[in-house]
């Protein structure tokens, strides 16, 4: 037990220090980065807004453009990617993260087959007959509950995938949403 609690707090201090820019190499910086974007869009882990001057300028150095938006008590991140990362068999090149009080989500705007995408994260399609609210311009939505709903959870992290009606046939966003219950 004492090895994995030494290995969590290494573990942690590196992910730390990737952010703060005094990692030992480029790469390894670049691919923490990308490993944690991926994550938290996948609703592996929350997403996360970074307002941090010292890691926004690293992240800059790193060709990643961030503007923010805040709207009362809507606080909105974007992330521009000069090199798209690749998440599963898709390439995103921006990613905004949104929270207000409730929810706290990661958005994406991803390039390449969106069923394929949405078969590999197993997520189940929405039918039109059902009683899920759908965005009346949207197509093909397809939703996936990471956590189970239960009497302590009413709201679990989902993803949702999706085309625009204005989308081109390789272009698709998908979400992960977390309901944060403080």
């Amino acid at each position: 037990m004492k090895k994995l609690h030494l290995l969590l707090t290494y573990t942690s201090a590196l992910f730390l220090l990737s952010l703060s820019g005094y990692a030992s190499s480029d790469d390894t910086k670049n691919t923490t980065i990308t490993e944690q974007f991926r994550s938290a869009l996948l609703c592996q882990s929350k997403p996360f807004a970074i307002e941090d001057k010292k890691i926004i300028a690293e992240l800059e150095k790193q060709k990643i453009t961030i503007k923010n938006k805040k709207q009362d008590s809507i606080t909105e991140i974007e992330y521009h990617f000069e090199q798209p990362i690749k998440v599963k068999n898709v390439w995103v090149n921006m990613i905004r993260y949104e929270s207000d009080n409730f929810i706290t989500s990661f958005y994406a705007k991803a390039k390449g087959d969106m069923h394929k995408f949405a078969k590999l994260i197993e997520v189940n399609p929405i039918l039109r007959s059902c009683e899920e609210p759908i965005p009346l311009n949207d197509t093909d939505i397809f939703r996936k509950e990471i956590t189970p709903m239960t009497d302590n959870n009413l709201y679990p992290d989902t993803i949702v995938i999706g085309q625009d009606k204005d989308s081109k046939p390789d272009e698709f966003y998908f979400i992960c949403s977390k309901f944060d219950a403080n």
